[in-house]
């Protein structure tokens, strides 16, 4: 969905400001009256922004310097709140209060509104809307407290002194919730957390906001605020709630960890840990897409029938993890991808890589055969050789050749003698021009 000029131009009129956000948080439009409301944003916001960046504009020209350690925390609160809220929500900027609401489109993106509240519309004076409700501080269920001007309790009920286990007899009247939060960490300071989102939390009446307690317990916080500055806060225990959601977010990490080792699993040779031949394809893919140069490396075990028939197949699948170890410690590159093919063969890309260093690590690989102790495998196992096949291009490059290349090179080394190299040079496609 996204705005017509018409209907900006209607919300114009009517004094409220607009802007459009798609399902990605990125901005689709706004009107005049947005502008107005927030002039920082006159020539700075620009379709495709995103809302976090839009927040850190917002945040650095309203926040002090004792708070701006802070913005990271007041951007993903604000972030928070776009995606989550349901009513509207009031607050000041630039002298005006403003009162913001949200509406989620069908598509999953939001159009947020804003409107200013003018004196007789959020009128009130300190008697008129706090007397009734000490009053009735009593019978609601809810924590409550009213706060005067300085953001100092004035009153509260006995839920709220449950709520935050004050025990009977302690000073409520007079203090700032910061002051009693930090009472009720006294023993273990969450390191001033819970003042940054309070401080943030009283911007925006009628937004909630968390405060987490020792023990792991939660509350949730809403505020309201005369035009004079007195506040009536709700304080509602949402640990239940919370737990539920950290455990429906442990959860699915679990779930995001177990799809990624099954994943790799179905990626990976089960005997030498190397990629498999499925990853060796995709990665075959991937590698011609890079449009860079590439060499392939194609590696057969030398009489791997023999060693199998003589020796047993268990000598014989030590000798292809000690051959795949060998491999992968010579193939250093990162953007290198080793894998074993199938049965005694492997295979090795080498992203970036051109003929002569590729060549250089193929005669690394078989040096280093040299080295292991293959006595250890069996008494009677001498010595194990490979035969090694390498094509390399220039890019752009056709993945399927440069494969039958390094094959039909590794299949030369092997009628050659075995325990040698052969190459190729794989020429780069033609450029089709079309006219």
């Amino acid at each position: 969905m996204k705005l017509s000029p018409y209907l900006l131009d209607s919300l114009d009129m009517l004094g409220t400001g607009a802007c459009e956000y798609d399902a990605g948080m990125k901005a689709l439009g706004w009107n005049k009256t947005f502008l107005q409301f927030f002039p920082e944003d006159d020539g700075e916001i620009f379709v495709g922004e995103s809302y976090r960046d839009n927040l850190r504009r917002f945040y650095s020209g309203r926040l002090s310097p004792e708070e701006m350690p802070e913005i990271e925390r007041y951007i993903a609160e604000g972030v928070a709140r776009h995606e989550n809220q349901t009513q509207p929500f009031e607050f000041k900027h630039h002298g005006r209060r403003l009162r913001a609401s949200s509406l989620r489109a069908p598509d999953g993106g939001r159009v947020r509104l804003w409107q200013w509240l003018d004196s007789e519309r959020h009128a009130g004076s300190s008697p008129a809307f706090a007397l009734p409700i000490i009053d009735a501080l009593p019978f609601i269920p809810d924590g409550a407290t009213i706060l005067d001007a300085s953001d100092r309790i004035i009153a509260a009920n006995d839920a709220f002194a449950r709520l935050y286990d004050l025990p009977r007899g302690h000073v409520v009247v007079g203090r700032t919730l910061d002051e009693i939060i930090a009472w009720c960490w006294r023993d273990a300071s969450p390191a001033g957390a819970w003042r940054a989102a309070i401080h943030n939390g009283l911007r925006y009446d009628g937004a909630p906001f968390e405060i987490e307690l020792p023990g792991q317990r939660w509350l949730r916080v809403i505020a309201r605020h005369s035009a004079d500055g007195v506040g009536f806060f709700t304080h509602a225990d949402i640990t239940s709630a919370k737990r539920q959601q950290m455990e429906l977010l442990e959860a699915q990490e679990a779930l995001r960890q177990a799809n990624a080792a099954l994943a790799e699993l179905a990626e990976t040779d089960v005997l030498t840990g190397l990629a498999n031949r499925r990853r060796f394809v995709t990665g075959l893919a991937e590698a011609v897409a890079l449009a860079q140069p590439l060499a392939l490396m194609m590696i057969d075990v030398d009489h791997f029938k023999t060693i199998n028939d003589r020796f047993g197949h268990l000598v014989g699948d030590a000798c292809l993890k000690a051959i795949a170890d060998a491999v992968a410690r010579q193939v250093s590159s990162a953007s290198a991808l080793v894998a074993r093919i199938g049965g005694e063969e492997f295979g090795v890309l080498l992203a970036g890589m051109r003929i002569e260093p590729a060549r250089e690590m193929a005669s690394a690989i078989r040096r280093s055969l040299v080295q292991v102790p293959w006595r250890t495998l069996h008494a009677d196992l001498a010595d194990v050789t490979v035969s090694i096949g390498l094509c390399a291009g220039e890019a752009p490059l056709d993945g399927t050749s440069l494969h039958a290349q390094a094959d039909d090179a590794l299949y030369a080394a092997k009628r050659n003698g075995r325990d040698r190299i052969e190459t190729a040079t794989l020429l780069a496609m033609p450029l089709r021009i079309v006219g």
